[in-house]
């Protein structure tokens, strides 16, 4: 992985606060107890950590756009010299220079890519657990106990 990709993860994952699978089972177990102490402030919290988390994403994707396209206009300027004037040593340093700066932009669209999917996972694991306290957990019981 390279080092932008590595960015983007430390970035995208403080950004989120991404819930590890622990934290996951905790507030299952605060759903099935109905401890709203517990379960609620993960639910009020909720709308700001999608923000937080929808803003890096869409800085993080609006930079690649930027990099494909100076990549892609370095490709495609003409530089005022002859392929054949290079020599065949510097044309293939230049080519393998550009291939190592598109590869590491994959790498970064591909953790951007990973992060939305988990970011999705996540999103829809909250949604549920927020319906099932909901309904398991509603307000007038824990007034009664």
């Amino acid at each position: 992985m390279t080092l932008a990709a590595v960015m983007l993860l430390v970035l995208l994952t403080s950004a989120a606060a991404l819930m590890s699978a622990d934290d996951m089972r905790a507030l299952d177990g605060a759903i099935e107890t109905c401890n709203r102490e517990a379960a609620l402030p993960v639910f009020t919290d909720e709308m700001r950590r999608r923000s937080v988390t929808a803003t890096a994403a869409y800085e993080e994707q609006q930079g690649i756009n930027q990099e494909r396209a100076e990549i892609a206009a370095r490709r495609n300027a003409p530089d005022g010299s002859d392929d054949r004037a290079l020599g065949k040593d510097a044309l293939a340093k230049a080519q393998r220079e550009l291939a190592r700066v598109q590869q590491a932009l994959d790498d970064r669209q591909r953790a951007l890519d990973d992060l939305r999917r988990l970011e999705g996972m996540r999103r829809e694991a909250i949604d549920l657990k927020r319906q099932y306290f909901l309904l398991r957990c509603p307000a007038r019981k824990s007034a009664e106990r």
